[in-house]
């Protein structure tokens, strides 16, 4: 999965990636150094009633400590511009699979269906809003400041500039900002739900490579540049994410399941084993692994096995349940297809399928050979994974 599950608010998975923690030290360290962070202290007073120098916040902690605060500050402004998408998503009874806060800031990953696509207007204006409060908010506590707590005016004054700049990088269409969603929201009106996602990702597309274009060439900075990489790959994928969710979501993962077999009891001998099954270990294969009830717990793979005979000493008394991976997720045969594909998609490295008395084992390679095979005979172009 990605990122590691911090809490949980109305039932809503909240996950942290560790990119986001990786940039608490190096907001430190950059008012800390001083370097451009100048131009951010002289652009607050330029816009704000107070004369603040870089001199007055550059002395012993006193950079650390701002810069921890504004990290927090704005982590859960982030956090709470994801919030408002949440609530107003919960207002029309569409699902939230999780919110993740990362790096490049907060997503809020919403389940495809009708529902959603019929409601995604006032979702996106939720986030607009949500960051133009806030932008106001701290606004007006930094005005409301006395100008003798250059610290406080220093925070404050970066929260408000860095609130004002998530609002205005939301509005741009681009996924995954609010802007492409209200754009969308805006062609669904007269379009499929596809085509709609198809013109709005062509224009962030277009609007990405521009950006590309004019920080590699007018402003010769490479950070910009790769950070717009990164959201024109952004658009492509929520394309071939809503097209695989077109082609997918009335289909059963049943019709993904090219390989059953009968569940390993976690208690067996691995010894047992490879005397019962003769298993060719130069081979690629992964085996189901259940519990003393028949549940699937895992899989065992014979990369583990061959790992387990190289052993100078291998354990005579070592089970199958201690070598099996137990990255692995159990569904019903019935289970959406579209659903296993965002599992696989998340990295999750195994989904296994309970049948009666077999089990199905599918992994990335196997639900993508499948998806592109039957995409093929239904005259749909083949995505990858995004």
């Amino acid at each position: 999965m990605r990122g590691f599950h911090f809490g949980s608010v109305w039932g809503i998975p909240v996950r942290i990636d560790a990119s986001l923690l990786l940039a608490l030290p190096v907001v430190g360290w950059w008012i800390q150094r001083g370097v451009s962070v100048r131009v951010w202290i002289d652009v607050l007073t330029a816009i704000s009633p107070h004369t603040l120098v870089y001199s007055s916040i550059d002395t012993g902690v006193t950079p650390w400590l701002i810069g921890t605060s504004v990290f927090f500050g704005f982590a859960a402004s982030l956090f709470a511009h994801e919030l408002a998408r949440v609530w107003m998503a919960r207002r029309y009874g569409v699902n939230t699979r999780y919110v993740l806060l990362w790096i490049f800031g907060g997503l809020s990953e919403f389940e495809y269906d009708p529902v959603y696509f019929e409601h995604e207007t006032p979702i996106a204006l939720a986030g607009m809003v949500a960051s133009a409060l806030l932008t106001g908010i701290f606004t007006a506590i930094l005005w409301l400041l006395p100008g003798t707590t250059p610290e406080f005016v220093a925070s404050f004054g970066m929260l408000a500039m860095f609130n004002g700049v998530v609002w205005l990088v939301n509005l741009l269409p681009i996924f995954p900002f609010d802007g492409a969603l209200f754009l969308r929201s805006l062609v669904v009106r007269v379009a499929d739900v596809k085509t709609a996602t198809r013109v709005a990702s062509l224009v962030g597309q277009a609007l990405a490579i521009g950006i590309i274009f004019y920080a590699a060439v007018v402003l010769g900075n490479v950070l910009l540049g790769l950070v717009a990489v990164f959201f024109y790959f952004s658009s492509v994928s929520e394309h071939q994410s809503v097209s695989n969710w077109s082609f997918l979501d009335d289909m059963p993962v049943s019709a993904f399941v090219r390989r059953k077999a009968e569940c390993v009891p976690s208690g067996t001998l691995v010894e047992d084993f490879l005397a019962d099954e003769r298993p060719d270990l130069d081979e690629i294969t992964a085996y189901p692994v259940c519990d003393g009830d028949g549940t699937p717990v895992g899989v065992l793979t014979t990369t583990a096995l061959q790992s387990w005979e190289r052993r100078a000493r291998p354990s005579s008394t070592t089970n199958v349940g201690k070598l099996a991976s137990e990255d692995a997720v159990a569904v019903r045969p019935d289970e959406n297809a579209f659903r296993v594909y965002l599992l696989l998609r998340e990295d999750t490295k195994y989904v296994l399928v309970s049948y009666p008395d077999e089990i199905g084992v599918l992994t990335k390679p196997d639900f993508l050979h499948m998806l592109e095979t039957r995409q093929e005979i239904a005259g749909v172009r083949p995505t990858t994974w995004p």
